[in-house]
């Protein structure tokens, strides 16, 4: 199966790319902006916002199957060009789906758990969003748009808080934390912000599944199988690179929300659904805080720095 994979240098797109591979399909990966770095050579350069250049493309390709991961992600980002980021989020996944369409080509697009306003009762996918966000509320018309352009050989993957090893080393939680410490730079996390983090690589395997499995179709949440907080999650990555727990500063929502904005208090999934179906179980935190690595231009740091250096080895 040759499969077109949109934002494979990000996280997500990173995992899904190498899943492809390990199993078989023939990845190409698009990007936006240059290859500047040799892991993204064999990846292709196209702006999402070139409706030509875009359409040219994928008939060209003619792909059995198109994954949408090109987004901008940061709601920051979002708040300083929404219109920018609507062309990439809105525009572009319904250009993408039309063109996939027409193909005949499966279409996966990724959606997050950031169109909800948040509850302590875990979300179904058949539970009304209430974005509070700019980025939920783009997030939730693209999921409209895609769904409306077809109601066979599509999916629409809501997914939560991502932990991972990205690219660049740059993206993740994790990665965000050793930087901080590294930088000295304030980290506040916290302790009544209550998420369901999955790792990239595990909703990877999801993706490529569904990619085999033309009779799921429709909307479907995925996360890990634990909820915990920012706080806590600060807390576990600390241990596992051998850190102690004074780097972080623990918060309320409730007192920071001048400064960070209105947040969803509690984002979590029913997952049963979509378990139900598939071979891929969800993981659990422990699970993925063990597969966390320190970024390659981190490591001397690291070696120096930590309080225990020796709960993490470096593997080759």
């Amino acid at each position: 199966m040759k499969v077109a994979l949109f934002g494979a240098s990000g996280l997500l797109g990173w995992s899904i790319h190498h899943e492809l591979e390990r199993r078989g399909f023939q990845s190409c990966g698009y990007l936006l902006g240059e290859k500047q770095e040799k892991r993204f050579q064999s990846f292709r350069s196209l702006d999402l916002r070139n409706e030509q250049k875009v359409t040219r493309e994928l008939l060209d390709l003619w792909p059995d199957a198109i994954i949408n991961c090109a987004a901008v992600s940061s709601p920051d980002a979002v708040n300083k060009n929404p219109k920018l980021a609507d062309e990439i989020n809105v525009d572009a996944a319904q250009r993408l789906v039309e063109i996939s369409a027409h193909l005949g080509a499966r279409f996966v697009h990724i959606s997050t758990d950031m169109v909800f306003e948040g509850r302590d009762e875990p979300y179904r996918s058949t539970d009304r969003p209430c974005p509070l966000s700019e980025y939920g509320k783009q997030k939730l018309n693209a999921e409209k748009r895609v769904l409306a352009a077809t109601d066979e050989n599509v999916v629409v993957l809501r997914i939560t808080l991502l932990n991972g090893n990205s690219p660049r080393g740059n993206r993740s939680p994790h990665e965000r934390i050793l930087e901080c410490i590294k930088n000295k730079d304030p980290l506040i996390l916290f302790d009544d912000e209550y998420r369901q983090p999955c790792s990239a690589d595990n909703v990877a395997s999801v993706i490529v599944e569904l990619l085999e499995r033309p009779n799921l179709n429709g909307l479907f949440h995925w996360a890990g199988s634990d909820v915990i907080s920012r706080y806590e999650l600060g807390i576990k990555i600390l241990d596992r690179f051998g850190f102690s727990s004074k780097y972080i500063t623990k918060s309320s929502l409730l007192t920071e929300i001048n400064r960070v904005g209105q947040r969803p208090s509690n984002l979590t999934f029913e997952l049963a659904p979509l378990v139900g179906k598939i071979k891929t179980k969800p993981e659990s935190i422990a699970e993925q805080v063990e597969n966390l690595k320190v970024p390659n231009d981190l490591f001397s740091w690291y070696r120096m720095h930590a309080d225990d250096p020796t709960k993490y080895i470096l593997r080759i």
